[in-house]
């Protein structure tokens, strides 16, 4: 394939004459027509040829270079331009050695040496240099330039970048190697639910081997009682929603159900279209084990607790009447102060029992309508005498009915004020205000105390998560109050919501339909 340069570098006139001669020496002189018609006729046909080549060469995406056997570059099209960042006018007749980095310097010579001796070069992977120095992974096509006489004049090259294709060729292995060698299953199917990959640890985790998975429904492996999760949650992705860490029950090989963690992800081809879904799916069997054997404990001991604690109530009460009665201040100081501990330690029992029922699922709502006004008046009525170096102040509205268990929201409401209590200043005051706006009743406990930073917010609501800074070091608890208080508002479709800022209060909030 003959190779030129743009039009301002002065190789197509000598291209354009090669190809006059060429058309001469092949024309056949026709009876009646002059020589001058036939040269006329070679030009055209030279110059329609000329130009082909030329459009050829500047559509092309892959650099189309030619040079001499010294080594100049004679052609240079807009491809090699965009391609290593020299201009025709900086490349043509300057060497071709300053695209090849030092290292490849001997691969001109050898190459050349080839051809001249009939040998034929099959395209090869090098690297190059661009303009600014960088490297580029190329592939070379190359072949002679030989003129008339058969003689080899110079050398063509179509040089292709694939520094691209090659880094997303080593990401994906770098992919495939993670995807081999994780704990976790990862398996991808398309939108028919038909796997079309399977990792060695989803073979560990389901028994399963991957040519028995491939080409097979995914619902092999979903109990009967859960088919309906598939759905929603190609739905989900559909709406561009994400899966995180979705807790769920899957089936072995063996016939076991396990305990799965799955993280999904749509597949999308070039256009953004989702054609497929990846799984990431994690056994977390042992680990449900485990947190069923603490909830188990923890019920135990708090079941356990609760007789002897009653009985120590019994006794400080009666402790404290008979202080009363004998008008001994002292000890009726050290009863209240007793009795002030055996509701918190109540509390915290009552808060570890239901932490237990929630992880059973045993936990359900016993209805009832009431004024959730009285409600709160009572609560503050009866937690006023355990926080008595705070302000508990209730700022009532109109009155509101709900539906909803009033056992469970007390337990809400005295959360939160402990909380409020536990993390302000003696003399500051805690606030109850509630509001009625478009069928709701919204309840915000505010408090003038350390504040929680933005971070911590995120997993406020977390079992067992506590705030960890130097300010409540010494503050008691277990951080399960306010895990408690996110469920039993979700029991009540409602959610908790929190505004702070670090040494300006918390606002904690929920909002409840009312009658």
């Amino acid at each position: 394939m003959l190779e030129h340069e743009q039009p301002e570098n002065g190789n197509i006139e000598a291209l354009k004459n090669r190809l006059i001669l060429q058309e001469l020496r092949e024309a056949k002189l026709s009876a009646g027509i002059s020589k001058q018609e036939n040269l006329i006729a070679a030009l055209r046909l030279a110059e329609e040829r000329c130009a082909m080549l030329t459009a050829i060469m500047n559509s092309s995406d892959d650099a189309i270079i030619s040079k001499d056997l010294n080594g100049t570059v004679t052609s240079w099209n807009l491809a090699a331009e965009r391609i290593f960042g020299f201009s025709p006018g900086e490349m043509i007749g300057n060497p071709i050695a300053r695209l090849i980095p030092d290292d490849r310097l001997d691969e001109e010579a050898l190459i050349q040496d080839r051809l001249i001796k009939g040998d034929k070069v099959d395209p090869f992977e090098t690297m190059r240099l661009t303009s600014t120095g960088r490297l580029l992974q190329v592939t070379l096509t190359i072949s002679p330039v030989i003129d008339f006489s058969g003689n080899i004049i110079g050398i063509s090259k179509i040089v292709r970048d694939i520094t691209s294709a090659k880094q997303a060729e080593q990401k994906a292995l770098i992919l495939a190697a993670i995807v081999a060698s994780t704990d976790d299953a990862v398996i991808s199917k398309n939108l028919d639910g038909i796997i079309t990959s399977w990792n060695h640890s989803a073979e560990r985790i389901f028994g399963y081997t991957a040519s028995e998975m491939i080409g097979e429904s995914i619902v092999k492996l979903i109990p009967p009682d859960r088919q309906q999760e598939e759905p929603k949650i190609i739905s989900k992705l559909k709406r561009g929603e994400r899966v995180d860490h979705f807790e769920t029950k899957r089936v072995t090989k063996q016939g076991l159900l396990i305990d799965v963690s799955l993280t999904i992800s749509p597949v999308l081809d070039a256009t953004g279209r989702i054609i497929g879904v990846s799984k990431i799916a994690r056994d977390i069997t042992d680990q449900k084990l485990e947190e069923q054997r603490k909830n188990d404990f923890i019920a135990i001991v708090s079941h356990e607790l609760k007789t002897p604690l009653t009985s120590m109530r019994s006794y400080v009460q009666l402790g404290l009447v008979k202080a009363l009665e004998n008008r001994d201040s002292f000890t009726e100081t050290l009863m209240r102060r007793a009795e002030n501990q055996t509701h918190k330690m109540s509390a915290m029992i009552h808060d570890f029992l239901n932490v237990s029922r929630l992880e059973e699922g045993k936990m359900s709502l016993s209805l009832s309508r009431f004024s959730l006004s009285d409600l709160i008046e009572e609560v503050v009525r009866e937690f006023s005498p355990l926080a008595p170096a705070h302000h508990i102040d209730y700022l009532g509205g109109s009155e509101a009915y709900i539906e909803g268990d009033r056992e469970k929201l007390s337990h809400v409401l005295i959360n939160l004020l402990s909380n409020a209590v536990k993390y302000s200043a003696e003399g500051t005051a805690v606030c109850i205000r509630c509001e009625l706006a478009d069928g709701n009743v919204k309840v915000n406990v505010s408090d003038q105390g350390i504040g929680i930073s933005a971070k911590d917010q995120k997993r406020l609501f977390e079992r067992f998560y506590r705030v960890k800074a130097d300010q409540v070091r010494n503050v008691s608890g277990f951080g399960i109050g306010l895990y408690l208080v996110a469920e039993i508002l979700k029991l009540h479709n409602s959610q908790i919501q929190v505004q702070s800022e670090p040494g300006k209060g918390s606002i904690f909030s929920f909002s409840l339909s009312y009658e």
